[in-house]
C-alpha cells in the first residue's frame, strides 16, 4: 500500500538525486536580529537548521528583518480590552557568503492571541506565551521554505 505513496520527507538523503538538505540547511548562518524578540528568533532557527550545532562552516547568511505589533482583538462589556492579538511579521532574505544578491526573498507571519487578565502577572505571562509561540511558529515557515530551496536543487546565485 505504501509504495505507491509518492510522498518523502524533505530532508530525505538521496544523494543521487540531489542535495542532502539537511547538510545545506547546516551552512546557513543567522545574522544578528534586533530586539529581545529577534534574539529569540534567531535561536530558534539556528536550532532548526542544524540541531547539532553548527558542523559545516556557512556558505550562506540569513538576514531577517522583524516586526512586531500587539493590538486588542475583543472588548468585554465594560469597554475594556480582554484579549489581544501579538502580530509577527519577518522578511528573509538568503545570500551566498561573499555575493550581495539574494538566491531566496521571502516572508513569514504569525499572528497568536492571548488573554488580557486582571492580573497584570498573568497577563505577562500569556503574553510571552504567545510571543513564543509566534516565534516558534515564524522559524518553522523560515526553516520550510529554506528546506525547500536547498530540495530544489536551484543553483545559488
Amino acid at each position: 500500500m505504501l509504495a505507491g505513496c509518492t510522498l518523502e520527507p524533505v530532508h530525505a538523503r538521496r544523494p543521487q538525486q540531489g542535495p542532502d538538505v539537511t547538510a545545506a540547511m547546516a551552512q546557513v548562518e543567522v545574522e544578528p536580529i534586533p530586539d529581545r524578540v529577534g534574539m529569540l528568533l534567531r535561536r530558534r532557527l539556528e536550532e532548526r537548521l542544524a540541531p547539532g550545532g553548527p558542523r559545516l562552516p556557512a556558505e550562506y547568511r540569513l538576514r531577517v528583518q522583524l516586526r512586531s505589533s500587539s493590538a486588542g482583538s475583543l472588548i468585554g462589556k465594560s469597554e475594556i480590552v480582554t484579549r489581544a492579538d501579538l502580530r509577527l511579521t519577518a522578511e528573509f532574505e538568503l545570500t551566498k557568503r561573499g555575493g550581495n544578491r539574494p538566491v531566496l526573498r521571502g516572508w513569514a507571519r504569525s499572528v497568536h492571541s492571548h488573554d488580557v487578565l486582571q492580573s497584570a502577572f498573568a497577563t505577562r505571562a500569556a503574553q510571552r506565551a504567545a510571543r513564543d509561540r509566534g516565534v516558534d511558529a515564524l522559524s518553522a515557515q523560515i526553516a520550510r521554505r529554506l528546506a525547500l530551496f536547498f530540495r530544489s536543487g536551484e543553483p545559488a546565485g
